[in-house]
Protein backbone atom coordinates (compact mmCIF):
# COMPACT_ATOMS: atom_id res chain seq x y z
CA UNK A 1 0.00 0.00 0.00
CA UNK A 2 1.62 3.23 -0.64
CA UNK A 3 1.88 5.94 1.54
CA UNK A 4 -0.02 9.54 0.88
CA UNK A 5 3.02 11.94 0.41
CA UNK A 6 2.47 15.89 1.57
CA UNK A 7 1.48 18.13 -1.03
CA UNK A 8 4.19 19.92 -2.08
CA UNK A 9 3.00 23.21 -1.80
CA UNK A 10 0.19 24.48 0.65
CA UNK A 11 -0.43 28.28 -0.56
CA UNK A 12 1.48 28.46 -4.17
CA UNK A 13 4.48 27.07 -5.35
CA UNK A 14 6.79 29.99 -4.72
CA UNK A 15 7.37 28.58 -1.22
CA UNK A 16 10.10 26.73 -2.73
CA UNK A 17 11.79 30.35 -3.22
CA UNK A 18 11.91 30.44 1.03
CA UNK A 19 15.62 30.42 2.08
CA UNK A 20 14.87 29.18 5.97
CA UNK A 21 15.35 31.24 8.75
CA UNK A 22 17.76 33.91 9.65
CA UNK A 23 18.52 34.54 13.85
CA UNK A 24 19.34 38.03 15.19
CA UNK A 25 21.73 37.49 17.80
CA UNK A 26 19.25 38.24 20.51
CA UNK A 27 17.58 34.87 19.56
CA UNK A 28 20.46 32.51 18.69
CA UNK A 29 19.40 30.48 21.77
CA UNK A 30 16.58 29.24 19.05
CA UNK A 31 18.99 27.88 15.80
CA UNK A 32 18.97 24.51 17.42
CA UNK A 33 14.92 24.49 16.93
CA UNK A 34 14.63 24.83 13.24
CA UNK A 35 16.43 22.50 10.44
CA UNK A 36 16.71 25.90 7.78
CA UNK A 37 18.22 28.04 10.19
CA UNK A 38 20.98 30.54 10.08
CA UNK A 39 22.99 33.39 12.10
CA UNK A 40 22.45 37.08 10.89
CA UNK A 41 25.95 38.42 9.66
CA UNK A 42 24.43 42.18 9.83
CA UNK A 43 24.42 43.64 12.86
CA UNK A 44 21.79 46.45 12.94
CA UNK A 45 18.23 45.97 13.08
CA UNK A 46 17.86 47.40 9.83
CA UNK A 47 20.80 45.58 7.64
CA UNK A 48 19.64 42.22 9.13
CA UNK A 49 15.97 43.53 7.39
CA UNK A 50 18.19 43.60 4.30
CA UNK A 51 19.84 40.58 4.62
CA UNK A 52 16.53 38.75 5.12
CA UNK A 53 14.85 39.91 2.12
CA UNK A 54 18.45 39.45 0.11
CA UNK A 55 18.23 36.28 1.22
CA UNK A 56 14.39 35.08 1.68
CA UNK A 57 14.41 33.99 5.30
CA UNK A 58 12.21 34.54 7.93
CA UNK A 59 13.35 36.67 10.35
CA UNK A 60 13.78 35.02 14.30
CA UNK A 61 14.04 37.59 17.07
CA UNK A 62 12.99 38.84 20.69
CA UNK A 63 13.49 42.43 19.23
CA UNK A 64 9.75 42.81 18.06
CA UNK A 65 9.17 45.94 18.48
CA UNK A 66 11.86 47.65 16.65
CA UNK A 67 11.75 45.14 13.96
CA UNK A 68 8.16 45.67 13.28
CA UNK A 69 9.24 49.27 12.36
CA UNK A 70 11.53 48.63 10.35
CA UNK A 71 10.23 46.11 8.21
CA UNK A 72 7.59 48.23 7.49
CA UNK A 73 9.85 51.22 6.36
CA UNK A 74 11.35 48.74 3.95
CA UNK A 75 8.26 47.17 2.65
CA UNK A 76 6.67 50.25 2.14
CA UNK A 77 9.01 53.14 0.61
CA UNK A 78 7.59 55.78 -1.24
CA UNK A 79 7.13 55.67 -4.82
CA UNK A 80 7.86 51.58 -4.34
CA UNK A 81 9.41 50.84 -8.23
CA UNK A 82 9.21 47.09 -6.89
CA UNK A 83 8.11 44.28 -4.73
CA UNK A 84 9.57 44.77 -1.15
CA UNK A 85 7.64 41.76 0.57
CA UNK A 86 10.05 39.94 2.94
CA UNK A 87 8.96 36.36 4.42
CA UNK A 88 7.78 37.16 7.76
CA UNK A 89 8.60 37.91 11.40
CA UNK A 90 8.75 35.29 14.45
CA UNK A 91 9.19 37.17 17.68
CA UNK A 92 9.82 35.00 20.51
CA UNK A 93 10.15 35.55 24.44
CA UNK A 94 13.71 36.92 25.84
CA UNK A 95 12.74 34.08 28.75
CA UNK A 96 14.69 30.93 28.42
CA UNK A 97 11.94 28.46 29.10
CA UNK A 98 9.20 29.79 27.81
CA UNK A 99 11.30 30.34 24.20
CA UNK A 100 12.00 26.56 24.36
CA UNK A 101 8.18 25.65 25.20
CA UNK A 102 6.94 27.97 22.64
CA UNK A 103 9.44 27.31 20.32
CA UNK A 104 8.44 23.31 20.12
CA UNK A 105 4.89 24.23 19.73
CA UNK A 106 5.73 25.71 16.07
CA UNK A 107 8.84 24.17 14.87
CA UNK A 108 7.42 22.22 12.07
CA UNK A 109 4.74 25.02 11.38
CA UNK A 110 1.41 26.98 12.55
CA UNK A 111 -1.36 25.04 13.84
CA UNK A 112 -4.58 27.64 12.07
CA UNK A 113 -6.90 25.13 10.49
CA UNK A 114 -8.40 22.35 12.32
CA UNK A 115 -7.20 19.73 9.70
CA UNK A 116 -4.23 20.96 8.50
CA UNK A 117 -0.80 22.72 9.47
CA UNK A 118 0.60 25.53 7.79
CA UNK A 119 4.02 24.53 7.38
CA UNK A 120 7.08 27.27 7.38
CA UNK A 121 7.59 28.06 3.69
CA UNK A 122 3.94 28.75 3.40
CA UNK A 123 3.63 30.57 6.24
CA UNK A 124 6.93 32.95 4.80
CA UNK A 125 5.49 33.52 1.24
CA UNK A 126 2.32 34.89 3.17
CA UNK A 127 4.69 37.26 5.07
CA UNK A 128 3.34 36.96 8.73
CA UNK A 129 4.11 38.38 11.87
CA UNK A 130 3.63 35.53 14.39
CA UNK A 131 4.43 36.17 18.28
CA UNK A 132 5.04 33.88 20.78
CA UNK A 133 3.73 35.23 24.29
CA UNK A 134 5.33 34.27 27.53
CA UNK A 135 2.57 32.01 28.33
CA UNK A 136 3.11 29.60 24.93
CA UNK A 137 -0.06 31.65 22.81
CA UNK A 138 1.10 32.28 19.47
CA UNK A 139 -0.14 35.46 17.86
CA UNK A 140 -0.69 35.69 14.32
CA UNK A 141 -0.97 38.93 11.90
CA UNK A 142 0.38 39.39 8.49
CA UNK A 143 1.98 42.83 7.13
CA UNK A 144 0.24 44.54 4.57
CA UNK A 145 1.61 43.25 1.13
CA UNK A 146 2.43 45.47 -1.65
CA UNK A 147 0.60 46.32 -4.84
CA UNK A 148 2.48 43.71 -6.97
CA UNK A 149 1.37 41.26 -4.74
CA UNK A 150 -2.04 41.91 -4.61
CA UNK A 151 -2.98 42.84 -7.86
CA UNK A 152 -5.93 40.84 -8.87
CA UNK A 153 -4.28 39.13 -12.09
CA UNK A 154 -0.59 38.94 -11.54
CA UNK A 155 -0.21 39.49 -8.15
CA UNK A 156 0.52 35.86 -5.91
CA UNK A 157 -2.52 33.66 -5.80
CA UNK A 158 -3.16 31.83 -2.16
CA UNK A 159 -4.62 28.43 -2.52
CA UNK A 160 -8.05 27.66 -0.35
CA UNK A 161 -8.20 26.92 2.32
CA UNK A 162 -4.98 29.74 3.31
CA UNK A 163 -6.89 32.54 1.33
CA UNK A 164 -9.81 33.22 3.06
CA UNK A 165 -8.09 32.46 6.63
CA UNK A 166 -4.94 34.52 4.88
CA UNK A 167 -7.81 37.63 4.54
CA UNK A 168 -9.40 37.37 8.05
CA UNK A 169 -5.77 38.49 9.71
CA UNK A 170 -5.30 41.20 11.18
CA UNK A 171 -3.13 43.41 9.43
CA UNK A 172 0.08 44.60 11.33
CA UNK A 173 -0.60 48.72 12.65
CA UNK A 174 -3.91 48.37 11.28
CA UNK A 175 -7.27 48.16 13.71
CA UNK A 176 -7.22 44.98 15.14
Amino acid sequence: MKKESKKKFQVNDLEADWGGFLVDADAVAALPFFDRAAKATAHDDPDIVREAWDQRRTIVTSNGRDFLRYIQEFQNPPNNPSCKDLWGLLVIPNAQLARERGLESVRRGLSVLQREQLRWPGAALLNLYVRLTDTGQVEIRRFKRCPFCEHPERGVHIAKPWDTWYRSLPIVGGAP
